[in-house]
């Protein structure tokens, strides 16, 4: 019996053209140029390391370190990377809309404390 191991990442594996009619032990040379494992890790790492340096005090570093590991994941990705860009913009509004609301929030506080603090001095 050959155990066949089972890749959950969506990726195909080296055994994926494996018909359940080959009958042999000997398994096929695994494919080439699907993607590259090593990016996944080196940018696994990179953004592992970046949240170690952030943790122990080095924040710029950190998020450096970071971002480099997540543009390097990105790269592999071209498609993810092609929606982001395209839903940019909404993203952006949305960030706006946000802050315009914190702003209109703090405003309404500071007038808010003003106000008490003046009925509180009198």
């Amino acid at each position: 019996m050959v155990s066949v191991p089972i890749d959950r990442s969506g990726y195909p594996t080296a055994y994926s053209n494996l018909s359940p009619a080959a009958g042999s032990a000997s398994l096929p040379a695994p494919a080439q140029g699907k993607h590259n494992d090593w990016t996944h890790l080196v940018s696994a790492g990179s953004v592992v390391a970046g949240g170690v340096l952030m943790v122990t005090g080095h924040k710029k570093a950190g998020l450096a370190v970071a971002a480099l590991g997540t543009v390097l994941a990105l790269l592999d990705e071209p498609e993810a990377v092609e929606t982001w860009w395209r839903n940019l913009p909404k993203y952006l509004d949305g960030a706006q809309d946000l802050l315009e609301k914190v702003d209109h929030y703090l405003g309404e506080a500071s007038t808010q404390g003003q106000r008490l603090k003046s009925i509180l001095h009198r």
